[in-house]
């Protein structure tokens, strides 16, 4: 959401979570398609691409705003704290690096899942993913499947 002032079409912008900065290559509406405009205002809700190169530069929360203005960033919002873990693993390790990619991009719509590497002696090499419930798990699953045809294999979740 545009805060204060105005966002435009090539505007050079900084986020202060990374301090890196990027250029604005499309801004838009969700209306519930994408809407491109050349503007964004205050008080105008609407989404900013810019020249990332990795989804992990992107940060749920983030102050974004014009390089050469210096402004105080906005409160962070509050983590959510997940309460239940879980292994997953491809089906073939061969696998591996496609299934990387599919989480990575499942975590630019749901950055309430937590991430860490695991290793297991049967099952290979995978990954220690935390949801805030088993029904998350369940969905993040099934998108994985659905939206990314991957073969997974869900070790049983521990709740904490």
């Amino acid at each position: 959401m545009a805060v204060d002032g105005t966002l435009r079409l090539g505007d050079e912008i900084i986020s202060h979570m990374t301090g890196t900065s990027y250029t604005v290559r499309d801004l838009g509406f969700l209306n519930p398609l994408e809407t491109p405009t050349a503007m964004l205002c205050a008080g105008q809700a609407g989404y900013v691409v810019a020249n990332m190169r990795s989804p992990k530069e992107a940060h749920v929360g983030d102050t974004l705003s014009h390089k050469s203005v210096d402004i105080k960033p906005l409160p962070k919002l509050e983590e959510s704290k997940p309460m239940v873990f879980a292994g997953i693993y491809p089906e073939d390790q061969s696998q591996n690096n496609e299934l990387r990619s599919a989480i990575d991009r499942l975590l630019l719509n749901d950055p309430s899942v937590q991430v860490s590497i695991e290793s297991n002696p049967a099952l290979g090499q995978g990954w220690r993913l935390g949801f805030l419930g088993l029904l998350h798990m369940d969905v993040f699953c099934q998108r994985l499947d659905q939206e990314f045809d991957a073969q997974v294999v869900v070790t049983a979740p521990s709740v904490s």
